[in-house]
């Protein structure tokens, strides 16, 4: 299961926790940061009652802390009421413009409004500031197919199926020039897929792996995603269909970090994607540091999860493919891709 973005309108798990759970001085003078330090750790653990308790409290002592303003309209999203969460995030934007997540916050919190318009001038906003952001890049395609639903749904839905067997195809492509031809042999009977997927801890997994199904299923809401995301997330989950087990661990996740990371490093290609680029700091830091938080967030989320599974660490350490091979479009065929 590979998911890690803090606490965001999508409701991802994180190794990146607390990264906007810093000690603030407000402008009026009235220290808010520990208020605003419990309501980060009560929506860190999906606990939004009583994140927007701490929230409101903290921006009624001081309605001049401009991270009050984003917080809340995190909080107010994951509560689905996407009006107020909408206003708290335009608050914030009015004096920090520059902030592309915000932007894309706030679009997503206007798509599930079901104001189409409007989150595609905010995701073409925050594209505006990085052209290479891949969230807001897909969801200007994920809302340009929300805008044509209305009008056609059948060209919408026909469009969307050829668009992910494309992309999935693509990516999958990626994956396989970068193992070696022996490791993804051993994943012939997997099969891989968009889809609907778990929750776990509350939160939804980006992709799993299900042994049982023999399969990889990709979240609906990464259809859009640059291939080199999907890619790197498949490359993660194919260490856990590698050991054909139903288990995870410790040691498991982190090497399917690690090796999904490395991808990352080498094939983003300039795609911005704040998960692989956190993970892609912590590696860049050292492998152990990545390692050390994959660690921290699988016991967080699980307490009793094992440090080792049934067939992990494998008998031999997996290797990867050192040289791109031409024909690799070839090795897909072998593969059953569910559009």
């Amino acid at each position: 299961m590979f998911s890690i973005k803090p606490y965001s309108v999508s409701n991802s798990y994180s190794l990146r926790n607390n990264t906007l759970n810093k000690s603030v001085q407000s402008f009026a003078g009235y220290d808010v940061s520990d208020l605003l330090s419990k309501g980060d750790d009560a929506l860190n653990n999906n606990k939004f009652d009583e994140a927007l308790k701490y929230y409101q409290e903290a921006n009624q002592k001081n309605p001049d802390e401009l991270q009050t303003y984003r917080k809340l309209g995190k909080t107010y999203f994951n509560l689905k009421d996407y009006a107020t969460a909408e206003k708290n995030f335009e608050t914030y934007l009015a004096s920090k413009p520059e902030d592309i997540d915000t932007w894309v916050e706030l679009g997503e919190s206007q798509r599930q409004h079901g104001l189409y318009q409007k989150a595609l001038a905010s995701f073409q906003k925050a594209q505006s500031l990085d052209s290479a952001n891949d969230l807001a890049n897909r969801s200007i395609l994920e809302t340009k197919n929300n805008i044509l639903s209305i009008y056609n749904p059948e060209r919408a839905k026909s469009e969307k199926q050829a668009y992910a067997a494309q992309n999935l195809r693509t990516a999958l492509n990626m994956t396989v020039n970068y193992m070696t031809p022996e490791y993804m042999k051993e994943l012939e009977d997997v099969s891989i897929q968009f889809g609907e997927t778990a929750t776990m801890g509350g939160t939804s997994n980006i992709a799993q792996y299900e042994n049982y199904k023999k399969a990889i299923t990709v979240s609906n809401s990464y259809i859009y995603a640059s291939p080199q995301v999907i890619a790197a997330y498949l490359t993660h989950e194919s260490v856990h269909a590698h050991d054909k087990d139903p288990y995870t661990s410790v040691r498991e996740e982190q090497d399917a970090y690690q090796i999904a990371t490395k991808f990352w490093i080498q094939h983003s290609n300039g795609v911005s994607d704040p998960e692989m680029d956190y993970a892609a700091e912590l590696y860049t830091k050292s492998p152990t540091t990545l390692s050390k938080r994959v660690a921290e967030i699988y016991k967080l989320r699980d307490p009793d999860i094992a440090e080792t599974s049934p067939n992990h660490p494998p008998k031999k350490l997996f290797h990867l493919n050192p040289t791109k091979r031409k024909a690799a479009s070839q090795a897909i065929k072998t593969y059953d891709v569910i559009a």
